[in-house]
């Protein structure tokens, strides 16, 4: 088989990698509460970005799904396993500091000022096109993959939640999320704070902190390598 140089492969579909990566960074995806019902969980934002995508992988000729404007997928390949892609389309508040508008996609000095760009929709797009290279050269693969998009991400989760809940088919058997570092991280740690309120009066307790622990728990990650996880326990106040 003819090698492929995939960088060359690429650069062929940059200038449409950008035009639909700036079509998804031009929607303000941020969460809005105050706009919410029962055709946008999340407020109107994430609904359309969600939408996009989807139309985006509708006009590549991929089968695609929309659960109930919670998340949304496509599939590609054959094989009894599936891998899973797990992406968002939601974004942070944009906030304050820019010197550009968040939502008009702007390359200054060879980097692309838009909020999203890194987190996640940038990183989606990528993955997106690196499997439709996939699919354009006529490459075998052995696993079906299934490439996810969520709408909940920065927020709590709820859409992946609910999609597993409701889209019918069985969890991907592996996966991974283009949302982090190249090329990849297999464990992370993480710190909890916790503040713990109790009812009754509060007996021999100095006016500070009724204690202060830390302790350690084990957990594995998907590498199967030990790491700590640092869970900070804090009381209430002493009366």
């Amino acid at each position: 088989m003819t090698a492929i140089d995939f960088t060359a492969e690429v650069e062929k579909r940059k200038e449409d990698l950008l035009a639909d990566l700036f079509s998804l960074l031009e929607i303000n995806s941020e969460r809005d509460d105050s706009k919410v019902d029962a055709q946008h969980p999340f407020g109107p934002g994430p609904v359309k970005a969600l939408e996009k995508f989807l139309e985006i992988a509708d006009r590549d000729g991929y089968p695609t799904k929309n659960v109930d404007n919670y998340a949304g997928h496509f599939e590609f390949g054959d094989g009894e396993e599936v891998l899973g892609i797990f992406a968002h389309m939601d974004v942070v508040p944009a906030g304050s500091g820019w010197d550009t508008d968040p939502y008009t996609p702007t390359i200054k000095d060879g980097r692309l000022y838009a909020r999203g760009a890194s987190d996640d929709k940038g990183p989606t797009t990528a993955c997106y096109y690196g499997l439709k290279i996939i699919k354009e050269l006529g490459l075998p693969t052995s696993k079906k993959v299934r490439f996810i998009v969520g709408t909940d991400e920065e927020s709590g989760w709820a859409d992946m939640d609910y999609y597993f809940e409701h889209v019918g088919l069985a969890k991907p058997d592996f996966g991974f999320s283009p949302d982090a570092e190249f090329p990849i991280i297999n464990g992370e740690k993480g710190n909890i704070t916790e503040y713990l309120h109790f009812s009754g009066e509060n007996i021999q307790v100095p006016p500070v902190f009724t204690a202060l622990r830390v302790a350690y728990v084990k957990t594995w990650y998907l590498s199967q390598q030990q790491q700590l996880f640092q869970v900070t326990w804090l009381t209430c106040k002493g009366n």
